[in-house]
């Protein structure tokens, strides 16, 4: 159940306008909680998302504190010979002090509606098996059983992820081409 609070406010922002102060709350939160994208060549890495993915935020904040993020990320697929335009929600957090109180669930609310309203033939979430039943019922969107993920720069190289899928296919030609999610892998160059 959300708390609701005066001090606590929905706000948005393309990449390019997300305010200095919640950019980097936001990267320093992902720098802890997502470690492995901050290796390597990564190490030093300023931004939240590669601009080439045109990420979209949608926040609670209370003033200039981070209370929940979620990111709007977005690409071109190509699964077993077909290209899709795929919206993914990602970037998902809560602050520790506001848990349990419902922000995470609503600002994926607000993600799947936006995707909705767009030009997506799918909406993407990749994510651990145990957090399929909050994104199934934050986001409205289905599971893909027995759907694979392979994430990796070239098909040669990927390698499974051991994500679940859940998803919305929201085109005809998602609708129709359905049953390819579940047969084939779906690769991705890096994780949704």
């Amino acid at each position: 159940m959300v708390v609701e609070s005066d001090a606590v406010t929905f706000v948005q922002y393309s990449d390019e306008a997300l305010p200095a102060a919640l950019k980097w709350q936001v990267l320093s939160f992902l720098r802890i909680v997502f470690p492995e994208g901050f290796v390597g060549e990564n190490r030093y890495r300023d931004g939240i998302t590669q601009p080439k993915y045109r990420p979209y935020h949608l926040l609670y904040v209370a003033n200039d504190l981070v209370v929940s993020h979620v990111e709007i990320v977005q690409r071109q697929i190509e699964h077993q010979g077909t290209m899709y335009t795929a919206y993914a929600p990602t970037g998902v957090l809560t602050f520790p002090t506001f848990r349990r109180e419902g922000w995470a669930g609503k600002l994926v609310r607000k993600a799947t509606e936006r995707i909705a309203a767009t030009d997506a033939d799918l909406g993407l979430i990749c994510c651990a098996p145990e957090n399929v039943d909050f994104y199934r019922k934050a986001s409205g969107w289905e599971l893909v059983p027995d759907a694979r993920i392979l994430a990796g720069e070239t098909r040669g190289d990927a390698e499974y992820t051991g994500q679940s899928l859940v998803a919305a296919f929201l085109t005809e030609k998602a609708r129709r081409n359905r049953e390819t999610f579940v047969q084939s892998p779906l690769w991705v160059r890096d994780e949704l």
